[in-house]
This record gives C-alpha cells, sequence and structure tokens, in this order.
C-alpha cells in the first residue's frame, strides 16, 4: 500500500474519532487548537496561551485567529478560563 492510501485511511479514521469526541461541529483552526491543548495537557494540568501561540499544529495561524479560536472553544464549552490569573485554559471536554 501506498504512502498516500495509508494517509488517506488514517484521515478517515481521524474523521471518525473527532465525530466520537464532539469535534465534528468546531472550525479546522478550533480543532487544531483543542488537539494542541490536549497535547499540552499531559505536561501541565492548565494550558499557558503561549504555549498554545508556540505549538506545532498551529505555527501557520496568526496570532488573532488563534485567539479568536480559543474564544470560540470557551463559548462552546470545550475549554474553560482557569479562574487563577490570565493566559491559563483547562479542557472541559475529553
Amino acid at each position: 500500500m501506498s504512502s498516500l492510501t495509508h494517509l488517506a485511511k488514517l484521515r478517515g479514521l481521524m474523521l471518525d474519532m473527532e465525530s466520537e469526541v464532539g469535534l465534528t461541529d468546531v472550525s479546522h483552526l478550533e480543532r487544531d487548537v483543542m488537539l494542541a491543548c490536549v497535547e499540552l495537557k499531559d505536561a501541565a494540568p492548565i494550558v499557558k496561551t503561549k504555549d498554545i501561540l508556540a505549538h506545532r499544529f498551529l505555527k501557520s495561524s496568526s496570532r488573532p485567529s488563534i485567539f479568536r479560536a480559543l474564544k470560540s472553544l470557551i463559548d462552546q464549552n470545550h475549554l474553560a478560563y482557569n479562574g487563577k490569573g490570565r493566559g491559563g485554559y483547562i479542557i472541559q471536554s475529553q
């Protein structure tokens, strides 16, 4: 099987998993921000804005777009402010 075939099968699996966890109703950028937060959460329970902005999933996204995506994810109850100062988020949905 070619690498492209493997990639297509992997993308199909990702779509199924995104549907299972409720990420089909968010934009591509919101999904990438959410997945970056989940990956960063492994290091610390509170995800910091500076770490989100520097994450490899978001290298090609602008700072204002990332902040809009964060706000949207909060409005949709996927993320929440940590309540202990600025620049920290906790994941609401898993």
